[in-house]
């Protein structure tokens, strides 16, 4: 993400200033918090969203008010985020 907005914007990586520069900035390190009862999953915090990844890959973006799923995919193995082995 980082690439991209320094080729195709000429803003500054300026994490700071996400509020009023108007670049994209992907989640911080700070925003990354683990599951309970779930190590394999990671949740990642931004500003509207919940983005929970597995370690298997699986990927699921949740609207963080309602937490309505607005995009699930499963991992390399056939499984979503909240599939058990």
């Amino acid at each position: 993400m980082n690439a991209v907005e320094d080729e195709l914007t000429g803003i500054e990586n300026s994490p700071a200033n996400w509020k009023s520069d108007g670049r994209m900035y992907p989640i911080q390190e700070d925003n990354f918090f683990a599951v309970s009862g779930r190590p394999d999953v990671t949740r990642l915090r931004s500003k509207a969203h919940y983005v929970y990844i597995a370690s298997n890959g699986a990927i699921e973006i949740q609207v963080a008010r309602s937490e309505v799923v607005v995009f699930s995919k499963p991992g390399s193995d056939g499984r979503k985020v909240w599939d058990h082995e």
